[in-house]
């Protein structure tokens, strides 16, 4: 027992002599093999690493096993990433504004722009409200008195009705917009309040 012991011990230094890596994994069968280098298909069990004093390097590792491993470890490395951005945009929140009022009043500013730019926008549509009922007016009184329809009118209703559905999905987008600011703004006021507490 002791000379295949030693044996064994021989070859695997001998392997490992190349690059000192060896690699050891088991067959479907239920064979052990070790070579300098690894197998050319895949195995179920995974191929595990030696170092030249048959220590293991890296433990051999199903698919399974190995998928699950780099789902919790990009699991991990993302948490790892929220992290580190949240600190940084706790570091800038606190050398941007000197108090709460900054952090308020710059917010509100930028909030009123969004607003201004809403405003227009259901300008512009009540403007073409205006003129979609003009138009409409000349095709009833076309329809009633038989009279042609002027050159045009039913393709400038349909540009407006066409503008009108851009509009109101804009207006829809500005708003959404418009609530993302008020709720960040709410947030980072909280958040200003607990890290200057912190800090004081």
């Amino acid at each position: 027992m002791k000379i295949l012991t030693g044996l064994v011990c021989l070859s695997l230094a001998c392997l490992a002599q190349a690059d000192g890596t060896l690699y050891k994994w088991v067959d479907d069968a239920g064979k052990v093999h070790y070579s300098d280098a690894p197998p050319m298909q895949s195995q179920k069990q995974g191929v595990a690493e030696l170092s030249k004093q048959g220590t293991v390097k890296h433990a051999a590792e199903s698919e399974q096993a190995k998928r699950a491993r780099e789902a919790s470890e990009a699991v991990q490395k993302q948490e790892q990433q929220r992290k580190l951005d949240a600190a940084r945009y706790d570091k800038a929140l606190l050398e941007s504004y000197r108090n709460i009022n900054e952090l308020k009043n710059e917010r509100e500013r930028q909030i009123s722009t969004l607003q201004a730019s809403q405003d227009a926008q259901y300008a512009r549509l009540k403007t073409l409200g205006i003129q979609q009922l003009d138009l409409q007016k000349e095709v009833d009184v076309s329809k009633r008195t038989g009279r042609p329809l002027a050159a045009g009118v039913t393709h400038n209703l349909q540009v407006i009705a066409a503008e009108q559905k851009d509009l109101r999905a804009a207006i829809n987008a500005k708003q959404a917009e418009i609530n993302q600011s008020r709720q960040k703004l709410n947030e980072d006021i909280q958040r200003y309040q607990q890290l200057s507490g912190k800090a004081q």
